[in-house]
């Protein structure tokens, strides 16, 4: 199970998860992520741990504990579909979109400013 560690303060390393959580199970991985233009540290991570049931106790157990000056928050982590990400996105579906040329502008029809100046003459 991939596990949220948030609320790391910038002094915690890879290492340092991987001890905290090394008493319940089988640690797979520890990830810090990091900024990609400063390389500082994002103050979260992820642990996944195996099997579920010493992941859960993890979960439990270390939940709001202090960690190099900080109390962390753990999570599971629970990714989502693709598809369903998109779809919740736009709240329209379907039939129901509307297409560029079809948008209303407020009673009046879109002219160029050539086209004004003709009808004015």
């Amino acid at each position: 199970m991939n596990i949220f560690v948030g609320n790391l303060s910038a002094a915690v390393t890879a290492d340092d998860l991987r001890l905290l959580f090394s008493g319940y199970g089988t640690i797979v991985n520890t990830i810090i992520l990091r900024d990609t233009d400063t390389g500082l540290p994002l103050g979260y991570g992820h642990v996944y741990v195996v099997p579920e049931q010493a992941a859960y106790e993890a979960l439990i157990n270390l939940d709001k504990t202090s960690l190099k000056g900080s109390a962390i928050t753990l999570r599971e982590c629970v990714y989502r579909a693709g598809q369903e990400r998109r779809l919740r996105r736009f709240p329209w579906r379907g039939s129901e979109r509307r297409v560029a040329d079809s948008r209303r502008h407020n009673g009046y029809e879109k002219t160029s400013p050539a086209s004004s100046q003709q009808r004015l003459s």
